[in-house]
């Protein structure tokens, strides 16, 4: 018997700066017409759009849709840290030859903790714009001074160049925490068993059948607690509520995997195997999933083996999924589907709607309303998402075919097709729900528009998507390898190693029988839920140089094709959501350069360094409201698929002892 132990420690830190906060135009602002910071102009020109008779008097009012960003306090501060702990014990060893065995227990926690800073409370804008003259000093005094019921409030002067103090800056600052862990407990115990040692093997075998069996309990616990301002939804730019998260999810599995040889090394059979796998799954929500595959190999001769593989997959949902309490959010679009894109001037049309009126009128558009302005400034429109613990489990077929290929003693190469597809994949789209609306009168009790018509002034308009089983993914293609190498003499060693991707189709039914439409080579809010741009083409070829000096050298190319935003399509599902403008039309080609250096100092130390995307190439640019702003699309762009940063300079020292 051996025992075991993985201690970890991690503790990281991220202290990231964003835009400035301010007054958005969810918030409309209420203004007196005895507001001493208006000057005569502008109590002329809010007069003069506030109704027939407005300001008969001083205590008349207006409702106002401001935007102002708050440049005087600049950008808004979000410090995130993270620490886990995790811990393994184990035991294993052999009971003879044949039996082996493996028991263990882990346990691991995450802590987590948020704090945002220079974020302007909602509550604290309202009482800073209501500003009325003091009675006593006749000096602008905000209203709730006056009446007690705020008597630190400083009022904000946007009305002027210079109007905007630190005293009302330090009053509308307001801060907000969340905290929270996460935990895993796992127990489990394997044996293995290699039973051609008890002669139970095919006739035309070397080998003998292989045989695994285990058991496994995990329990999963998450918690979040977020402070008022957080539940409240107070901060200005931070979206809707984040409410504190309760939840836990425990499973017990069984599993057993076998693989038998057929033949060995004999004529058209250098190798002939197959071998199969289960697991069952029973979950604390009283689901219980099924998984298993069966999988081919033969190596005809022993250069070139065939494989081949079927498996069904499950997912179950997480805990956050299932419990993640309801609230507001922001989805992206480049445009309402039902507004026209106007001039900078707002005096005639650029872009007519890409709805017509009667598809406009099931999402809640009155007809008068109809093909005006009721685009977001940001792309962002509003949605209500939370959880579902009635959520089925995923389910996925998998098949795969392959071809391992080594012709020459320095050339190997593997290239396979795959076919996946999910059934009730979990998850939410507020932009199909609306598209559901538009097309097909489906959906479109969830989609709520405010008086205005639109979908993002008032709080209460939006789209309503709630965690939920979808239709299902189809995506297909083939993935190829390469590896090739040589001796030059005296200058060492060069190899060649190459991987290229190709993207078939990746194909989203939202919703069974609603439609199904293909993200490949396109990216958007509709195709986001794919995982972000979908290029059809990815590979990365790497040239390698063993220098004879114990030194390694490195150059990779790497390349991500061209994707298209999906409003181009000709797919009535894609291009009905979204305007198509020369900035985000589609996303270029993008090939970077990476320099890598290896050096083995000597048995102790290792040396390496490099630069990733050496001719530092920008990552491609795109507009507010092609994708949803938060996951996959920050900073104008897709950190997770292309180099957001530019140019990347390592250098690593590593200690073996």
């Amino acid at each position: 018997m051996r025992a075991y132990t993985e201690l970890g420690f991690h503790d990281n830190k991220t202290d990231a700066l964003i835009a400035p906060s301010g007054i958005f135009y969810g918030l409309p602002i209420t203004i007196t017409a005895d507001n001493p910071l208006l000057s005569a102009n502008e109590r002329a020109r809010i007069a003069a759009n506030n109704g027939p008779n407005p300001f008969a008097g001083p205590t008349d009012t207006a409702t106002l849709l401001i935007g102002r960003r708050n440049i005087e306090g600049g950008g808004r501060d979000d410090f995130l840290r993270h620490s886990s702990y995790r811990a393994v014990l184990g035991a294993k060893g052999e009971v003879n030859p044949t039996w082996s065995y493996d028991a263990y227990f882990q346990t691991a926690t995450v802590i987590y903790s948020d704090t945002n800073t220079h974020y302007f409370s909602n509550t604290k804008i309202l009482r800073a714009m209501d500003v009325i003259p003091d009675p006593v000093t006749g000096q602008p005094t905000c209203r709730s001074v006056v009446n007690g019921t705020d008597p630190a409030c400083v009022p904000y002067n946007i009305w002027r160049i210079g109007g905007v103090t630190q005293a009302a800056l330090a009053y509308l600052d307001t801060p907000a925490l969340q905290n929270g862990e996460t935990r895993m407990h796992v127990m489990g115990a394997t044996v293995q068993a290699d039973f051609g040692k008890y002669g139970w093997k095919m006739p035309a075998a070397r080998d003998g059948l292989a045989f695994a069996f285990g058991v496994e309990r995990r329990k999963e616990s998450l918690t979040l607690q977020t402070d008022q301002t957080y539940q409240l939804a107070d901060l200005a730019g931070g979206g809707g509520p984040t409410l504190s998260v309760n939840g836990k999810l425990d499973v017990d599995e069984w599993f057993t995997e076998a693989r038998l040889p057929i033949a060995q090394r004999v004529p058209f059979a250098d190798l002939l195997s197959v071998n199969g796998s289960y697991r069952r799954s029973n979950y604390s929500t009283g689901k219980n999933t099924n998984t298993y595959g069966v999988g081919a190999e033969w190596a005809p001769v022993r250069a070139y083996r065939l494989r081949g593989s079927y498996q069904r997959a499950v997912r179950h949902a997480n805990v956050n999924e299932l419990f993640q309490p309801q609230g507001n959010n922001l989805f992206g679009l480049s445009s309402d589907p039902c507004a026209s894109i106007f001039d900078p001037t707002g005096t005639f049309v650029v872009t007519p709607p890409k709805a017509s009126a009667a598809q406009c009128a099931r999402t809640g558009l009155a007809p008068g309303l109809y093909g005006g302005d009721l685009n977001s400034p940001a792309g962002q429109y509003n949605f209500v998402q939370g959880g579902n613990p009635d959520l089925t489990p995923e389910k996925a077929d998998s098949y795969t075919i392959g071809l391992v290929m080594n012709p020459v003693r320095n050339l190997t190469a593997t290239i396979d097709w795959y076919s996946i597809k999910i059934e009730d994949a979990i998850g939410s789209s507020p932009a199909f729900i609306l598209v559901d609306c538009l097309n097909n009168n489906h959906n479109c009790n969830n989609v709520h528009r405010d008086a205005g018509g639109t979908l993002w002034v008032d709080n209460a308009a939006g789209v309503t998507a709630l965690n939920t089983n979808f239709g299902s993914y189809n995506t297909s293609g083939i993935d190829f390898a390469a590896n090739w190498s040589m001796r030059m003499g005296s200058m060492g060693g060069f190899g060649i190693n190459a991987l290229v991707s190709w993207l078939q189709k990746w194909e989203f039914e939202p919703v069974k029988g609603a439609g199904k439409f293909d993200c490949s080579g396109l990216y958007g809010p509709m195709c986001s839920n794919t995982g972000g741009p979908n290029p059809e083409w990815k590979s990365k070829v790497r040239g390698t140089w063993a220098t004879p000096w114990n030194v390694d050298l490195a150059l990779t190319w790497r390349h991500i094709s061209e994707v298209k935003y999906e409003a181009t399509s000709s797919d009535q599902l894609l291009n009905v959501v979204g305007t198509t403008f020369k900035t985000n039309e589609k996303l270029k080609a993008v090939d970077y350069l990476d320099v890598a250096a290896l050096w083995n100092i000597n048995k102790t130390f290792t040396l390496r360094a490099g630069i990733n995307n050496l001719l530092d190439q920008d990552p491609p640019i795109v507009g507010s409201g092609t994708a949803d702003p938060s996951i996959l699309g920050n900073g104008n762009t897709f950190p997770g698929t292309y180099d957001a940063l530019g140019r990347l300079v390592f250098l690593n020292l590593t200690m073996k002892f």
